[in-house]
């Protein structure tokens, strides 16, 4: 009887697609919330119709599909990489359904932006994955925008909801009976503040509001209006970069000292720099960090091997970047920069900005375009010189730590490396009767670094690095002239560390490359930040157990045609 009772229970496909059905409804919801934004924006109205339709049409296919596969049946546990199955298609499932209002909007041609379904699916998973590389056009304060306060809002929402954990939101509703541990390790998170994965969940929600509620009443203070408040403060502390304006942070150093839509507060752009500096900072520390912070056991937080390397490597960088670009201007010919202090100022928002991967941008070509210009730029000019750009594209490439809302390598991975290094070169040159132990701090514990951790780090380090040298061979082959190596590294590490900057991919990209090959940079870059974003190994699990299950579902089938065969020569 028991054996009959473990296989009535819904296991494999069946139970991806049930819980699936689950994410669909909250995904739904989520899709949803910016059609409160016409509430005080009446004027925009006409995007009410396409969120209710993409919510309405989630929440009934995700009910549909619950119902039928796990309602009020009993559930075995995922097996073979089931978790990762899930993992990947609810976050497919989110990405398009975020891509939706822009695509649909496209279709109706009530848009000024050229949002086809690959810029669509662009956007979007550039803001669920926090990453904030952009090809959208209308704006807050853009002549002829369409609905530009839903819209900037709808990507102001995804970089929160992504920063705040896709993920985690389903496993705190699945719970640890019903697989939430499980498919919360399996996006490669291992920092467990609370024994009860919803406890966890509360607690990091909570964390993660505060943080954004304080940033929007310091930027209130600072002089930003308040719906730019709203999207700057849910981008910063997700780490994602979207702004509602098209100069990003820059637009506020033009109007430094303004009034901004009959704001009560003269803008301040230097004390907003410092505001959004701080939260992207927040947002690139563990959970766990922040959980003894919060409780001021600041002597712990700070022995923490990864937090001392991440200061010590934001130091070093800051510098290098700093002379290098202070050289650059002595010997340029036009210097974009009034003084060592203006460079100093911008050097450390970008690099500070690319250790976070958080994205935003102060500098501006021309008050209309956000991007990092120091290559792409008109007459050619390289503003802060080649040392910057290659501080920064490192800087990506490490992130931020492990356990936040940073993307890239993360640090603690390179703290085991280093440490590893170290204790290998030591040994190395001891005598036999001596024996060091290999200690490193996380989370204020002394521990002993394995062989598994150093094992596990040094793999991720070449599979990240992989997809980064496999990018870059193929931006460099489609991406066209205003591809070089530079430039193509920079833009490729952005993407895959989900950070941002960008040194030529932009709105105006695929229109002055107006070719299938612009298409496929665009689809490299998506592919790198979901791939990023998801740490590369949970898509590889996915992909093999799919591949696994329509094998079974195959011979299951050929078992059966089989066994009909026989049936029917046995009557014959």
């Amino acid at each position: 009887m028991k054996g009959l009772a473990e296989k009535q229970k819904v296991t494999g496909f069946r139970l991806v697609l049930g819980y699936f059905g689950v994410f669909m409804v909250l995904v739904g919801l989520l899709t949803g919330i910016p059609m409160i934004i016409p509430a005080f924006y009446h004027e925009e109205w006409h995007a009410l119709p396409i969120y209710a339709c993409v919510t309405a049409f989630d929440v009934i296919v995700g009910l549909v599909l619950y119902f039928v596969f796990i309602w009020r049946k009993p559930r075995m546990r995922f097996v073979r990489h089931e978790e990762s199955m899930l993992l990947v298609l609810s976050w497919l499932l989110a990405i398009l359904s975020g891509a939706a209002p822009f695509f649909i909007f496209h279709l109706m041609g009530r848009t000024l932006s050229d949002m086809g379904f690959s810029a669509s699916v662009f956007e979007s998973t550039s803001g669920y994955t926090t990453t904030g590389l952009t090809l959208f056009r209308d704006y807050v304060g853009v002549e002829g925008a369409f609905c530009p306060h839903v819209l900037t809002f709808h990507r102001a929402w995804l970089n929160f909801v992504g920063g705040m954990g896709l993920v985690l939101i389903l496993a705190s509703v699945l719970g640890s009976s019903g697989g939430g541990v499980s498919l919360y390790v399996s996006e490669g998170h291992s920092d467990k503040l609370l024994p009860n994965i919803a406890k966890s969940a509360k607690l990091i929600f909570g964390i993660y509001l505060f943080y954004a509620v304080l940033g929007f009443v310091a930027l209130i203070v600072a002089g930003m209006p308040v719906f730019d408040a709203v999207t700057h403060s849910m981008s910063a502390i997700s780490g994602g970069g979207f702004s509602c304006r098209d100069a990003n942070v820059g637009y506020y150093r033009i109007h430094d000292g303004e009034f901004l839509d009959g704001w009560i507060r003269p803008v301040n752009s230097m004390a907003i720099e410092i505001i959004i500096l701080v939260l992207v900072i927040l947002g690139a520390l563990s959970f766990v960090m922040h959980t003894f912070l919060l409780r001021f056991k600041f002597k712990r937080a700070f022995n923490d091997s990864e937090i001392r390397f991440f200061a010590g490597f934001v130091l070093f960088g800051v510098l290098i970047a700093f002379f290098g670009a202070l050289s650059y201007t002595a010997n340029a010919r036009e210097s974009y920069f009034d003084g060592a202090g203006e460079i100093f100022r911008q050097v450390l928002f970008y690099t500070v900005g690319s250790v976070t991967t958080s994205g935003f941008a102060t500098t501006t070509s021309d008050g209309t375009h956000f991007m990092f210009h120091l290559i792409n730029v008109p007459g050619g000019t390289i503003y802060m010189g080649h040392i910057v750009i290659l501080v920064c594209t490192f800087m990506m490439l490490a992130g931020g730590a492990s356990g936040s809302t940073a993307g890239g390598i993360k640090q603690f991975r390179l703290v085991a490396i280093f440490r590893s290094i170290y204790y290998s070169l030591r040994y190395r040159f001891a005598s036999v009767h001596q024996r060091y132990p290999k200690l490193i701090t996380r989370y204020g514990d002394v521990q002993e670094i394995d062989e598994n951790m150093a094992k596990d780090a040094y793999q991720y380090m070449t599979l990240f690095l992989g997809l980064f040298g496999i990018s870059m061979i193929v931006v460099l082959i489609a991406g066209g002239p205003q591809y070089d190596l530079q430039s193509a590294a920079f833009d490729v590490a952005s993407a895959i560390s989900n950070t941002g900057l960008s040194a030529v991919i932009g709105p105006d990209f695929v229109a002055e490359n107006a070719s299938g090959a612009a298409l496929v940079v665009v689809w490299v870059y998506t592919i790198g930040m979901f791939l990023g974003r998801l740490e590369i190994l949970p898509a590889a699990y996915a992909v093999a157990n799919i591949g696994e299950e329509a094998h079974h579902f195959h011979v299951q089938r050929r078992h059966a045609r089989w066994e009909a065969m026989k049936e029917f020569m046995k009557g014959e």
